[in-house]
């Protein structure tokens, strides 16, 4: 299970054992009890880190995913390399199994119970980011839940997850990614200046 926590600070530790217990059981079954039982702190400690088990999902969400602060700093770019980039820091640490099963973990807990799910949902979308970057977003990071949910499922073609690093996985979602972060949401077409829709009937 949880690796040993001797050598890691007591927070580090808490988030550690938390992230390989919502992977094992689910945010329902994990208690924080059995937390601080795994990192080897007694449970107050929990309570003076974090103020519930919210809080520390929020907490191993935001160290394991680590969505918003990549999303928001790829939306603010969009040169052709932002899809790129936003991926190397997305699906790198996919390549480490440990860091694998923590992230579906986290999945797994979103879809366990509707409040886990809710918090995961706020956390992919940075404070302040709405409208059309916020739908962009939101395909986004369906578009990568997908993929990742997939490559667990063993359905991605080989070539595709044989590289520690995902580098070839990164360089097949890279031009997909790159669409939606200059695609218009709402679909409409983009006519350039001056030129006119033809007449069917011409």
């Amino acid at each position: 299970m949880a690796e040993s926590r001797g050598t890691l600070g007591s927070r580090q530790a808490i988030m550690r054992s938390a992230a390989d217990l919502f992977a094992e059981l689910g945010y329902r079954n994990t208690s924080l009890r059995a937390v601080a039982a795994d990192a080897g702190c007694d449970p107050a400690l929990i309570g003076h880190y974090f103020a519930s088990k919210e809080v520390l999902y929020d907490a191993v969400v935001a160290e394991t995913v680590r969505p918003a602060g990549v999303f928001r700093e790829a939306i603010g770019r969009r040169d052709p390399g932002a899809a790129e980039w936003l991926l190397r820091h997305a699906v790198t640490d996919w390549g480490d199994p440990v860091q694998r099963r923590r992230i579906l973990g986290v999945l797994r807990s979103a879809l366990d119970l509707p409040a886990a799910r809710e918090r995961f949902t706020q956390s992919l979308v940075p404070e302040g980011i709405a409208g059309a970057d916020e739908i962009r977003l939101a395909l986004i990071s369906s578009l990568l839940v997908g993929v990742m949910t997939s490559r667990h499922m063993g359905l991605l073609p080989a070539e595709l997850t044989k590289d520690d690093d995902s580098a070839e996985l990164i360089r097949a979602l890279a031009p997909a990614v790159a669409a939606l972060l200059v695609a218009d949401p709402a679909g409409s077409a983009h006519v350039p200046a001056g030129s006119a829709h033809s007449d069917p009937g011409e």
